[in-house]
């Protein structure tokens, strides 16, 4: 039985305005009018629809490598867990993979080429309520290496979120809590907790501004340490790293946070300190000094008082 290495990724949000990559790569086409400014819907498949709706979505795969390449496509189930959506394994499912239909199996593409393939996702009837997660996958496989049985496969997927529900479904919502700062590995940073009070999943992105410094120095907006996706009614923190350099003192905080459509804002005043003080070895050189000089004050005493005996004794009269 062969043994297979994988090495796979997800579409971040935004994903879709970004540079080409390298490898094969996966980006959703269709993005519903009323979501062309969600910045989630255009780069997941992000809906809520009632039961017994059937909705579709064009997938763009493109081969950016040198050799062809056939490209497997399928759905697993996914889970939003420890703060980041994962994608399972393939063969890994759940209701809403069992409703997701590719409109082709496999694409094979040359060098540079690339193919649209429809997707279709047909709710029943008697579908639960609540929303679901899914992701759709673009594989590619190598041969076995040469005199072994191992293979390397590859892949990259895109993220579905379906709410299913009358009307518009739960709203999105999140609530900021606990404006704190800090330091990691010597560098200060702003952290904060943030509440998933809706009944979708989010993804957190977001800036911090620093106001009203030390001398009233202002130091622009830093971005989140990356994308934190947040289940309903779960908490996660947002972490902010600052540079080193970021001078000690009071400042004025503001933490801007969206998901999609949906914004917070949180501000307070911060104040950061010069780090955690280093430990001091104690120096040891100073300890002996004053030891070295007892010493030799004793041995001097005691030469002192050789000589003087001597001297004493020859002046003895015979």
């Amino acid at each position: 039985m062969a043994a297979v290495f994988f090495f796979f990724s997800m579409a971040a949000a935004g994903a879709a305005e970004q540079a080409p990559q390298e490898g094969i790569t996966i980006r959703l086409v269709d993005i519903p009018e009323a979501a062309q400014s969600d910045s989630r819907a255009r780069s997941y498949i992000v809906d809520n629809v009632p039961p017994g709706t059937a909705i579709g979505r064009r997938i763009e795969v493109q081969n950016n490598t040198t050799e062809p390449q056939s490209i497997e496509l399928y759905a697993t189930a996914a889970e939003v867990k420890a703060n980041a959506f994962t994608g399972l394994a393939k063969g890994e499912r759940n209701e809403l993979t069992g409703w997701i239909a590719m409109e082709k199996p496999t694409v094979d593409l040359a060098a540079g080429e690339s193919a649209e393939v429809m997707v279709h996702i047909e709710v029943p009837p008697d579908a639960p309520e609540g929303e679901q997660y899914a992701a759709l996958w673009a594989e590619v496989r190598s041969a076995p290496a040469a005199g072994t049985q191992f293979i390397t496969a590859s892949r990259v997927g895109i993220r579905v979120y379906l709410s299913v529900g009358p009307g518009n479904g739960p709203p999105a919502a999140f609530t900021i809590a606990d404006l704190a700062a800090g330091h990691s590995n010597g560098a200060p940073q702003v952290t904060a907790d943030v509440t998933n009070t809706g009944g979708r999943a989010l993804d957190i992105q977001g800036e911090l501004a620093l106001t009203d410094g030390p001398g009233g120095l202002s130091a622009g907006s830093v971005s989140l340490d990356g994308t934190v996706t947040i289940a309903p009614g779960e908490t996660a923190p947002v972490t902010v790293s600052l540079a080193p350099e970021l001078p000690s003192g009071a400042w004025h905080a503001q933490l801007d946070l969206k998901s999609g459509l949906v914004t917070e804002q949180a501000a307070a005043d911060l104040t950061f300190s010069g780090g955690e003080a280093p430990v001091e070895e104690p120096d040891h050189r100073i300890i002996m000094i004053p030891a070295v000089v007892a010493v030799l004050l004793l041995v001097g005493a005691a030469l002192w008082l050789v000589r003087r005996r001597k001297t004493a004794a020859a002046n003895q009269p015979e």
